[in-house]
């Protein structure tokens, strides 16, 4: 039965190292579903496609990351594989062998039972950073409580491809800023990243822009299709911005104008 159970806690093992890697390439800036493909290709050496290797290897952290995972990969296959042979080829008599094989169904179930329970999935996010931050050098980043001031507020990826008058056209002439929306940067290609575009940037087929603002404007700029419609409710939006940033004003004028009358009455 060891053999059996040496398989299930490699098993268990490499679930969790593969978790931990996608926790650390997503403390580099890659989403959640990239990292997490990431780090089960390079773990199960299935290998990914040019583009995302380039992403990977260009990055020096991301590579040790990977790195790593191919090695301890390789070396939990190889255990894996033997503890099998081991398993199965010791006692085998037909009671023997039904016992290891529900044993070792039982196990894989119960780890992919566990990897449903929410409960257990934000224990060890707060285990791994707190690894991540002890023992290496690799600091985990709240980008959601970086990037959120108000809970609509976001950050919303846009495929240029999906938005065809978007082509061909800069930065400054979209003037995306006077309808409360900001370019955070353009993915190129799905290779170079431009960060803090400026406005002399001119748009390609492939880019993916990645935009902070309210989740409302980001949607109506997402379903914009056609040209001189855009236009009509790029002017919209943007009157829309303005009302809201003089009740703001005014907002800010109210507050300042009690904060004095309240000083004059204490001084008083």
């Amino acid at each position: 039965m060891v053999p059996i159970l040496t398989v299930i806690f490699v098993i268990a093992l490499s679930m969790f190292v593969t978790k931990a890697a996608t926790i650390a390439l997503m403390h580099t800036g890659m989403s959640r579903e990239r990292a997490r493909f990431q780090a089960r290709s390079a773990f199960s050496g299935a290998g990914f496609t040019t583009t995302e290797s380039e992403l990977v290897v260009k990055h020096p952290i991301r590579r040790r990351i990977i790195m790593w995972l191919i090695l301890m990969g390789n070396a939990g296959v190889v255990t894996a594989i033997a503890s099998l042979i081991i398993g199965f080829t010791g006692d085998t008599s037909g009671g023997a062998e039904m016992r290891k094989v529900i044993l070792l169904v039982s196990g894989i179930f119960l780890l992919v039972l566990a990897t449903r329970w929410s409960w257990l999935d934000r224990w060890l996010d707060r285990l791994i950073n707190f690894l991540l931050v002890r023992f290496t050098d690799i600091r985990p980043k709240s980008f959601a409580r970086i990037l959120t001031v108000m809970d609509d507020y976001e950050i919303n990826e846009i495929h240029v491809s999906d938005i065809a008058w978007l082509v061909g056209r800069r930065l400054e002439d979209l003037n995306l800023t006077a309808e409360g929306l900001l370019v955070l940067g353009i993915l190129r290609n799905e290779q170079t990243y431009i960060g803090v575009p400026r406005g002399r940037y001119e748009i390609e087929e492939n880019d993916r822009l990645f935009i902070y603002g309210k989740a409302e404007r980001l949607k109506n700029l997402a379903e914009r299709r056609d040209p001189l419609e855009g236009k009509q409710e790029h002017k919209e939006s943007v009157e829309s911005f303005r009302e809201e940033l003089d009740e703001q004003d005014e907002a800010v004028d109210a507050g300042d104008r009690a904060s004095t009358e309240q000083d004059e009455e204490n001084g008083r």
